[in-house]
């Protein structure tokens, strides 16, 4: 497996100094004063001298767990030099005594911190799978901070070096510092570490993380219990109070949260110059600055009282968490070349639905309320974008209202808006045909598959709504949404009489009311597609959530029904009641991952060891599917009895091997039949 070892430097090398990709990308060409407010926070600064930077506090990650999450050699490294264990490690050097009984007594000093709430042993990691993981690393998002690995190629091919502009944030040796569990753990929930958002949480399964840390560490093999443990120190009390001294002397606590006991107040600056601003300095944290990091800093110091203005705190704000390596904001921004092959989604929607979309004046754009509920992970309004937004916590409480603020705009409310003329509108019986294109609640649309419309009134900002409605791509060039009323003049005058402020008010009027759906939508819902299981099991291949596009939906006369992964194998829903709408399958020319229309649906854990190799049927047209782990076959049939099912496996047996079976989470399993010899039964009741 190519992964780590192979992920590419993006663009410039990087030097000593330490790494903060905002002022890199923004402010290195030409130092300015904004420039050194961004570093005086993100370098910490702040935290030791004080002031008020208007952003969100930069803070080192938590300390009272860190014996349990990386090795003890590399800990010692990093404590004693980080830049050398850790290339553009924002970490200065602060020990003026950086050897080994220093460093083994503060270790045990760390050791003896207790996690404010203690933490079950994680189970035993069972199943890994790198190359899973790679192809998430790559697309989740992962690459937008961090460099590409060579190991997977993106759809359309892979990118040049020179398409590299901007740096990344590179890795330490993650094989000498982290153990397999140690590592998925942080990437599953890395806000428990790093409290100050700079590594924020995408939201996965926890066997997605699993996966992910595996690709990295590049683990050899499948079988996750082969992962080396973190060993753990054995407490000497000695060590103990000397490590607490050297915590004290060092000042850690000015950046890191620790006990009363070893805080570090705050040093007043009395001047601009010299201290750690010095390339020759040899007391207290040592940096090792760019010259165009000491200009900056320098330029910010002159006039660090001054307060910073609700736009350039909030720009910094993003810089500062590195938003804007996704997200454009008034020109800047966005990924690079090199970046832009792996941010995948929906190739129809063009290139807004494939990158996330423009933050250029986006706390004009979105309401309060949503905005923050955005911020903080939901409110998710295109599900075709693979890269997933991040949750930042506590960095990103503020930044909603300080949006607001900076992006305010004249307030607009629509008047004279009629919810009848809206509808006609939004439709395609003489409208602007909106539903051709964007979906409507539950809704798919009649083409391809964009935002949502139904939520529009509580999402978007009425002034907002009116200018991008007659210049869409003044907002985002290149959009495939085109302007229904061209420099203002309405493309149908036989509504409302062509009064374009009347009939954008009606449409905003109608979506408010939420008095029913726009015109055209195929009437359906009768039921003429449902697939009705009768007298025999029903198969039927279609795009689930949850499962993927190669799920197999199989219906049972009995009243409880399945689908299976038809990827990597194993069953993946189970439901009762109703069977299948195929309509969106079989019509649609751009299906939908369609739910089982079950208010009770029962979820088997994702797995990612198997290999699926096809299915048969039986006389009675149940279906034995067949797929393999670990390079055995297996053969599983389904069977629908009252209300549930039952699930037989057989396999040719095979000396050390048991297959990795799970069942569906949140309900008791009857074995009906176990043997080591090949055979397993199961019987699940939905009731």
């Amino acid at each position: 497996m190519m992964a780590r070892a192979a992920i590419l430097l993006a663009a410039a090398a990087l030097g000593a100094e330490p790494l903060v990709t905002g002022f890199e990308r923004f402010h290195a060409a030409i130092p300015t004063a904004e420039g050194g407010r961004l570093l005086y926070n993100e370098l910490g600064c702040v935290n030791c001298h004080g002031g008020e930077t208007g952003l969100p506090a930069m803070r080192g990650p938590a300390l009272a767990s860190v014996s349990q999450r990386v090795r003890s050699e590399w800990l010692r490294k990093f404590m004693a030099d980080p830049a050398a264990a850790h290339l553009g490690a924002v970490m200065p050097q602060v020990l003026a005594k950086g050897d080994t009984p220093t460093l083994v007594a503060i270790e045990h000093y760390l050791v003896a911190l207790k996690p404010k709430s203690a933490t079950k042993a994680a189970a035993k990691i069972m199943h890994v799978n790198g190359g899973r993981g790679g192809e998430l690393f790559n697309t989740l998002g992962c690459v937008a901070c961090h460099a590409p690995g060579q190991g997977f190629v993106p759809p359309d091919g892979a990118p040049k070096a020179a398409d590299f502009t901007h740096r990344s944030i590179g890795f330490a040796d993650l094989k000498t510092k982290y153990s397999l569990e140690s590592l998925s753990a942080y990437i599953f929930e890395p806000l428990k570490v790093r409290t100050d958002g700079r590594m924020p949480k995408i939201a996965m399964e926890k066997q997605d993380a699993v996966d992910i840390a595996g690709y990295l560490l590049e683990f050899q093999g499948s079988d996750g219990r082969l992962d080396v443990a973190i060993d753990q120190v054995a407490l000497d009390v000695k060590r103990v109070a000397a490590g607490r001294k050297a915590v004290i002397t060092a000042r850690c606590a000015a950046c890191h949260d620790l006990p009363k006991d070893v805080a570090a107040a705050p040093v007043a600056l009395k001047k601009t110059e010299g201290g750690c601003l010095d390339a020759e300095h040899t007391k207290g944290p040592r940096y090792a600055l760019s010259g165009a990091q000491r200009a900056a800093l320098k330029l910010f110091l002159a006039k660090k009282d001054e307060a910073a203005s609700p736009k350039v705190a909030a720009d910094l704000t993003l810089q500062a968490l590195n938003c804007v390596a996704c997200h454009e904001r008034d020109g800047q921004g966005g990924p690079d070349a090199g970046r832009k092959p792996y941010f995948q989604g929906d190739h129809n929607l063009g290139d807004t639905g494939r990158y996330p979309p423009p933050l250029t004046g986006i706390g004009g754009k979105l309401r309060p309320e949503w905005l923050a509920k955005v911020l903080a992970g939901e409110n998710r309004v295109r599900p075709y974008l693979q890269v997933k937004m991040p949750q930042y916590g506590a960095a990103t409480a503020d930044l909603a209202k300080l949006l607001g603020i900076a992006d305010a705009r004249a307030a607009l409310k629509f008047e004279g808006g009629d919810d009848t003329a809206g509808r006609k509108l939004m439709g395609t019986q003489g409208g602007a045909g909106c539903i051709t294109c964007h979906r409507w609640g539950d809704r798919p649309s009649l083409g391809i598959q964009g935002p949502d419309l139904s939520n529009i009134a509580a999402r978007l900002q009425e002034s907002w709504l009116r200018e991008y409605l007659i210049n869409p791509s003044a907002y985002r060039p290149g959009t495939l949404m085109p302007s229904f009323w061209p420099a203002g003049k309405s493309f149908n005058p036989a509504i409302l009489g062509g009064d374009t402020d009347k009939q954008i008010a009606s449409i905003f009027k109608f979506i408010e009311s939420a008095n029913g759906e726009p015109e055209g939508f195929p009437q359906n819902r009768n039921g003429e597609y449902e697939i009705v299981p009768k007298d025999r099991p029903v198969v039927q291949r279609t795009f689930v959530e949850g499962v993927g596009v190669r799920a197999l939906l199989v219906g049972f006369p009995t009243g409880v029904h399945l689908a299976y992964d038809g990827e990597h194998g194993g069953p993946a829903l189970m439901w009762n009641g109703r069977f299948f709408d195929a309509y969106t399958t079989w019509f649609s020319r751009f299906p939908i991952f369609e739910k089982p229309p079950s208010e009770k649906i029962l979820a088997w854990p994702k797995s990612s060891d198997g290999r699926f190799l096809g299915y048969r049927l039986d006389a009675q047209g149940n279906p034995t599917f067949l797929y393999e782990q670990y390079g055995v076959k297996l053969e599983e049939t389904f069977e629908g009895i009252e209300h549930g099912l039952r699930r037989t496996i057989t396999w040719a047996p095979t000396p050390d091997f048991s297959p990795a079976l799970t069942h569906p989470e949140g309900m008791s399993v009857d074995v009906k039949e176990s043997s080591k010899q090949g055979r397993r039964v199961y019987i699940y009741l939905l009731k």
